[in-house]
């Protein structure tokens, strides 16, 4: 792993729009490059943009290594970027995906679909079977979808196949505030949740956490969609090390270092708990909800 500075982008998404959402990801990426950002990181299915309209969103979907992707690849090469950002794939068998996927100058790098999918997302959705981590060049990226990270097991899974930093794209609102409600509520109230949460993940698996929301105001297309504008980035020790403006309910980023060392002091630590981790013992772990 080496130092990396990165952008983390709450962007807004229209609803199965991906040339449009595609041209706004050129445009952050550009501004990005221009902060010194090696690596821009967009929230869930940011190139797609969520529907729940099945055949719409079916429709959307495409390879992982299809059109939307390739124009990816066009971007990454044209400003000498990794890029990782959000698509609703499909399979040989027409099955449809919520996926991450990271693409470089090189080319096409990996992809993780999410692998817990709530009730809401059953129709349009399947579940993959497996925690992909991939390597970016530098540093080694798991990616914990939006309800995937309501699952210890999520983080700890990404960290045991190799992460150093686990991305947490989301397309959520939390609390009974809007963005045109009562927006420094509504991002409080997100932000109390995320606090319960990821320091622990990152500080129990030596891992930076990077958690990035998509941008509400989005009215279209059977979606209403007013979550906040929400960045954190939480280090190895589960310190919060920079975070979205409260006060921004547009688009907006946020660009920082991601330290090599911090996650090797975190890791060589006497009580790094991983390594007095008891596999044999944890056959509860592998039993249904009951």
């Amino acid at each position: 792993m080496k130092d990396v500075t990165i952008a983390a982008i709450s962007l807004r998404s229209r609803p199965v729009s991906p040339d449009e959402n595609i041209a706004r990801h050129e445009e952050w990426v550009k501004k990005a490059r221009e902060k010194g950002a090696e690596y821009c990181f967009f929230p869930e299915m940011s190139v797609t943009g969520f529907c729940f309209n099945y055949p719409l969103y079916f429709a959307a979907s495409e390879p992982e290594y299809g059109e939307s992707t390739l124009k990816m690849i066009e971007i990454a090469k044209k400003y000498d970027a990794v890029i990782g950002f959000g698509l609703a794939t499909r399979d040989k068998r027409d099955l449809v995906y919520n996926s991450y996927i990271f693409v470089s100058p090189s080319g096409y790098l990996g992809k993780y679909s999410k692998t817990h999918i709530p009730t809401l997302e059953y129709p349009i959705e399947t579940a993959a079977n497996d925690f992909a981590v991939v390597d970016l060049g530098g540093v080694r990226a798991g990616v914990n979808i939006c309800f995937d990270n309501w699952f210890c097991e999520s983080g700890r899974a990404s960290y045991l196949n190799g992460a150093q930093i686990i991305l947490a794209p989301f397309y959520m609102s939390w609390g009974d505030a809007t963005i045109k409600t009562n927006p420094l509520k509504a991002f409080a109230d997100w932000k109390k949740l995320a606090m319960i949460n990821f320091p622990a993940v990152a500080w129990q698996n030596g891992v930076y956490h990077i958690t990035i929301n998509s941008c509400g105001g989005v009215n279209e297309r059977g979606v209403e969609y007013d979550g906040p504008s929400v960045v954190f980035i939480f280090n190895p020790q589960g310190e919060l090390e920079a975070e979205s403006d409260p006060n921004i309910t547009d688009e907006q980023m946020v660009v920082h270092k991601i330290e090599a060392e911090k996650v090797h002091r975190r890791r060589s630590e006497e009580l790094f708990h991983p390594k007095y981790r008891r596999p044999e013992i944890y056959q509860a772990l592998t039993q249904l909800y009951r």
